[in-house]
This record gives structure tokens, C-alpha cells and sequence, in this order.
């Protein structure tokens, strides 16, 4: 008696379980869609802008934690993603073939000093920058220069 009660009790448990998953399953299919997922937010907060200044491309794209942006030209990319983007910072990643990135509103031109004493302007368009290094040169300091014409250099 005590084993056909253990048999029928483990049965009838096995049978409410099944019953539970099935209407589980059932009421998750016939759910509306509860709204985005957190993957699909997170895209939808980021932005995204292609400069193309001469031959190169500057990629900046806004993320929630942040700015990035990445530089590509007939030698490579380049990524970066600065800690802070004023208004009159800089931002700057370097390619085997040129020198790109952002620059803020309050930014009058980028300067990029060369090996051999050279020196190369860079061209400014929507935020972003690039400067061609001349074959047989290196960058090895980029300036920026603001709106009252003062002056900061940084080494490449």
C-alpha cells in the first residue's frame, strides 16, 4: 500500500509539474512584446557620423559611456576613445599614413609637427580632423590652436 501511495503521489507531482511548464510556456508565446531588450537600447542611445576629409575617414560615435571615435586611410585605423570631449579639446589617434580625430567647437586648427622639421595642417570638417604625414616623415607632436590663438602641443 505505502509503495503504490509513494508511486501515485510521485506521479500526480510530476504530472502538476509538466502542467506548470506547459501554461508557463504557453502564456510566455501569447505575451505581448514587452518592449526593447537591453542590448537593443543600448543601440538605440548610440549615434554615429562618418567625416570624410580627403582620402581619410573619421568614424565618431556618441555611447552612453562616452565618445569614441576611429580614423582610416590608405594605411590603417586607428581607434581612440577620449576621456574628456570639451569644447576645446582635442582627440587624437595616429595611422602609419596620417593623423585624425575630434576636435571641439572651440578649436580654430590642429597642427601636427613632423620628423625632419616638417609640418602638416590638418583639415577641419564637422567636428572631426585629419592631417596627411608625408611619405619618410612621423608625426611627433600634434597642437592644438584655439579660437584666441593660444596654443597646446601634445606628443604624438
Amino acid at each position: 500500500m505505502t509503495w503504490t501511495r509513494n508511486r501515485v503521489l510521485a506521479l500526480g507531482g510530476l504530472s502538476a509539474g509538466a502542467l506548470a511548464l506547459a501554461l508557463a510556456v504557453f502564456s510566455a508565446l501569447g505575451a505581448p512584446d514587452r518592449g526593447v531588450s537591453a542590448a537593443k537600447a543600448a543601440d538605440a542611445t548610440i549615434s554615429s557620423q562618418t567625416v570624410a576629409i580627403g582620402g581619410a575617414q573619421v568614424t565618431i560615435r556618441v555611447l552612453p559611456s562616452g565618445t569614441c571615435f576611429t580614423v582610416t586611410d590608405s594605411g590603417g585605423t586607428a581607434h581612440a576613445c577620449p576621456q574628456t570631449t570639451d569644447a576645446d579639446d582635442i582627440g587624437f589617434a595616429l595611422t602609419p599614413n596620417g593623423v585624425g580625430g575630434l576636435a571641439g567647437p572651440d578649436i580654430h586648427a590642429v597642427i601636427v609637427r613632423l620628423t625632419r622639421k616638417g609640418t602638416v595642417w590638418a583639415r577641419l570638417r564637422n567636428g572631426a580632423f585629419y592631417a596627411a604625414v608625408p611619405e619618410g616623415y612621423r608625426a611627433r607632436r600634434v597642437v592644438k590652436v584655439l579660437q584666441d590663438g593660444s596654443r597646446s602641443g601634445f606628443a604624438a
